[in-house]
């Protein structure tokens, strides 16, 4: 059967913009957030808390082994730009890990939020 041909062009026209209307839709969909982070750890966990204990105080915090941090390691805590003080890794599993207070800023306290970064050296 022979369409006629503005019936044609109508079809042809509407497949068109059907195709472009689900082109837009696939692009504007976006990029899943853990495409746009990086494959390296970030040698880095925010303190989720510090319990107070009769020997030491120990800092709790929301990272582990999968952001780099191991057993031994010593990591810097800083708030914004200022830093507080050290700690050293004494348990690290995979997504928390403890350690306890090595050094502190004179009147500074650690605190939930603070952000432990891995201790590195540098060569000159």
């Amino acid at each position: 059967m022979q369409f006629p041909r503005s019936l044609r062009t109508l079809k042809l026209t509407g497949l068109f913009l059907f195709g472009s209307m689900l082109w837009a839709c696939a692009v504007s969909a976006g990029v899943p957030a853990f495409v746009k982070e990086s494959i390296y750890s970030p040698n880095a966990a925010a303190v989720a808390e510090v319990v107070p204990t009769l020997a030491a105080d120990v800092v709790i915090l929301d990272g582990g082994l999968e952001q780099g941090i191991r057993l031994g390691m010593v990591c810097r805590v800083t708030r914004g730009l200022q830093s507080i003080g050290e700690l050293i890794i004494i348990e690290s599993r995979s997504d928390h890990s403890a350690g306890l207070i090595l050094e502190l800023v004179k009147d500074s306290t650690i605190q939930a939020g603070d952000i432990a970064r891995i201790k590195t050296l540098q060569n000159s």
